[in-house]
């Protein structure tokens, strides 16, 4: 289940008392499922990315059959690092996911339960489920429940105070929607970011082997019912110069190489100079101050690339 987005200025529905506030994590969504002594760790792609945290293999062991839903993050100075985690995202071989587990562990956040004991549980309304997570007793120090709060405003004075990204309001009579972006779950960002698609790429001025810029785009809907079209959402090059970000992205964009742009319209001439075309199935995370009124990011920032994404879901609405 996915939240709407909302500006934290505006408030919520004038029904404060059927909400409650959690923290929004910065990290990677999974669903984590622990059957008969084993843990499968599930990204939002359905990709199995449970070899990519050993750390947290020994929740396995903590409970016979539970099913839950919640946030890897890793922590840089008590704040979750995104940038951090996303290394992480990628891995497939035991020995560097140990090496990165050493060096950065991460936890788990768990923010609700799907299923547990054998008994599915997303029929449930939203304030049943947090009473039966409550009833498990978390294991080591890998795994926490996400603190829930009755007032907005004190958890939003504290996400900023503290740095972090923002609140998840939940309705409490809410039932369980796989996939389903829900107006009963409000995410209110501080800090505003997306998901968006390459599209191209430009050298770096005087470095040809190195990535400069990208351009970025969404799939927009049209009102007549065809074709999704890839709308131009602007060019990004800070965050690009270090050497992680370079290696990740011409890993994967090497062999996405098409002769024309996939953008719907007209790429403006300072933004298309010099641009290599791909097709648009990388998804990376950006950070920005805004959009333009053309609907362009205003001063983005990369952030990583997001592996446990599909480039099929990422559309203007998420934004």
């Amino acid at each position: 289940m996915l939240a709407t987005a909302a500006d934290p200025r505006r408030g919520l529905p004038a029904d404060g008392s059927n909400w409650s506030y959690e923290v929004k994590w910065d990290g990677m969504r999974v669903l984590a499922d622990i059957h008969e002594g084993q843990l499968r760790l599930t990204s939002r792609t359905e990709r199995d990315v449970t070899i990519a945290f050993p750390e947290l293999v020994d929740l396995g062991s903590a409970h016979p059959d539970v099913l839950l839903d919640g946030e890897i993050v890793v922590l840089a100075d008590g704040i979750p690092s995104f940038s951090t985690l996303a290394e992480r995202f990628h891995v497939r071989e035991a020995r560097r996911a140990a090496a990165l587990a050493s060096r950065a562990p991460a936890n788990l956040i768990v923010f609700d339960a799907l299923r547990m004991y054998g008994v599915d549980l997303m029929t449930r309304a939203w304030q049943e489920r947090r009473q039966a997570l409550e009833r498990l007793e978390p294991s080591g120090r890998s795994w926490q429940l996400s603190p829930v709060q009755d007032e907005l405003e004190p958890l939003l004075e504290a996400t900023i105070e503290h740095q972090l990204e923002g609140v998840v309001a939940k309705r409490r009579t809410s039932i369980y929607r796989p996939n389903f972006r829900s107006p009963d779950w409000i995410k209110l960002a501080h800090k505003r970011q997306a998901s968006v698609l390459i599209g191209g790429w430009r050298e770096e001025t005087g470095d040809a082997s190195r990535i400069g810029a990208l351009l970025l785009g969404w799939w927009t809907r049209p009102l007549d019912g065809s074709e999704p079209r890839l709308q131009f959402a602007g060019r990004v090059g800070s965050g690009l110069a270090a050497g992680a970000a370079q290696s990740d992205l011409r890993r994967l964009l090497r062999k996405l190489s098409v002769p024309g742009s996939p953008f719907a319209e007209s790429i403006p001439r300072p933004d298309a100079n010099g641009a290599h075309w791909v097709r648009p199935e990388v998804v990376v995370e950006v950070r920005y101050l805004g959009r333009t009124e053309g609907g362009r990011l205003r001063q983005p920032v990369y952030r990583g690339v997001r592996s446990d994404l599909e480039p099929e879901e990422i559309t203007l609405d998420q934004v």
